[in-house]
C-alpha cells in the first residue's frame, strides 16, 4: 500500500500544472506566462542535453576538433603529406639553384669571362660510333637532308624587329661597328668625357660590376627577352635590382678597362641569347 500511495502521490505531482509568470518589476504587469508540469520540464532538460551532447559529438568526430581529443589519429594521411610538402621543397630548391647558375653563367659571358661550363666534363665518346653507311639512307630522308640544307639559315643572319623602338644609349661618333665574323658584337660609341649614358628601354638592372678587360660594366634585362650591356664606364648610377626607365641616365662614358682606347661606350644589344646588331633597333 504505501508503494501504491508514493507512486500514485508522484504521479499527480508530476502531472501537476505550475504558471510561470514573467512581471515588469516597476509596474507588476503580467508580461508573460508559461503553463509547465515536472514532466514537461523533465523532457525538455534531456531534449537539450540529448541536442548538445549529438553537437558536440559531431564536432569531435567530423570536423579537425577531433585531434584535440583523438591526437593524431591519421598519423600516415599526414606523413604522406610531409613527404610531399618535402619533395616539393627540394624541386623548387633545384629549380632556383639551376636558374641562378644560368644567370651567373650568361653574366659571365656578356662581362667578357669564361662560361662556367667550360671545365664541365666532356661525355664519354670513345664507344660511339661516327660511321655510316650513305647506301642505308632512304630517298625519303635523303630529299629531306637536301631540303634542310637549301632552307638553313646563317647564323650571322638575324631579322630585325621593326615594330620595337629603343632609347638611342648615346648619341656620339660610331667608332666600331657590330660584325659577328670579328667577335666584335657590339658598337663602341664616342662621346665626350662626363657625357651621360642612357638606358635603351624600360628594365631591370640585372648586374652591375667591373672586370679588368672591360671595366665598369651594367647589364639590363628589357621585355621580348631583349639585354643591353654597357661597358668601359666612368662611373655606374644604378644597382642591381634597380628598376629603369626608357631614357634615364645609367653610367657616364669612360675610358675603364684594358680593351678601351679612349671616351667611348662599347654598348651591345642581345635577345634570346644571341647577339643582334643595334643598328637594326637603333637610329643612331
Amino acid at each position: 500500500m504505501k508503494f501504491k500511495e508514493f507512486r500514485k502521490r508522484w504521479a499527480i505531482k508530476i502531472h501537476t500544472r505550475y504558471v510561470l509568470v514573467l512581471k515588469n518589476r516597476d509596474t507588476l504587469e503580467d508580461k508573460l506566462s508559461i503553463t509547465l508540469t515536472p514532466l514537461n520540464v523533465v523532457l525538455l532538460i534531456s531534449g537539450i542535453f540529448v541536442l548538445f551532447t549529438f553537437i558536440i559529438l559531431f564536432l569531435f568526430t567530423r570536423t579537425p576538433l577531433r585531434e584535440y581529443v583523438y591526437g593524431t589519429a591519421n598519423e600516415s594521411f599526414y606523413k604522406n603529406e610531409y613527404l610531399k610538402m618535402n619533395y616539393l621543397k627540394d624541386s623548387l630548391q633545384f629549380k632556383v639553384e639551376n636558374i641562378e647558375k644560368e644567370r651567373i653563367n650568361l653574366v659571365n659571358i656578356l662581362m667578357g669571362n669564361d662560361s662556367i661550363y667550360q671545365n664541365a666534363p666532356l661525355p664519354d665518346t670513345s664507344k660511339v660510333s661516327v660511321k655510316f653507311d650513305s647506301d642505308e639512307i632512304s630517298e625519303e630522308e635523303s630529299k629531306l637532308r637536301e631540303e634542310f640544307e637549301k632552307n638553313k639559315q646563317n647564323l650571322a643572319e638575324i631579322s630585325t624587329f621593326d615594330s620595337k623602338t629603343f632609347f638611342t644609349p648615346l648619341k656620339g661618333f660610331i667608332s666600331d661597328t657590330f660584325n659577328l665574323y670579328n667577335n666584335h658584337y657590339a658598337l663602341d660609341i664616342a662621346a665626350p668625357k662626363n657625357s651621360a649614358v642612357k638606358s635603351i628601354a624600360n628594365g631591370t638592372v640585372i648586374a652591375v660590376g667591373w672586370t679588368p678587360d672591360n671595366g665598369n660594366i651594367i647589364i639590363i634585362q628589357h621585355a621580348d627577352n631583349f639585354i643591353s650591356v654597357y661597358k668601359h664606364s666612368s662611373a655606374l648610377l644604378k644597382k642591381s635590382g634597380s628598376y629603369v626607365s626608357a631614357g634615364e641616365p645609367i653610367a657616364f662614358i669612360g675610358n675603364t678597362g684594358e680593351l678601351s682606347s679612349g671616351y667611348h661606350l662599347h654598348f651591345e644589344l642581345w635577345q634570346n641569347g644571341m647577339p643582334v646588331n643595334p643598328t637594326d633597333y637603333i637610329l643612331f
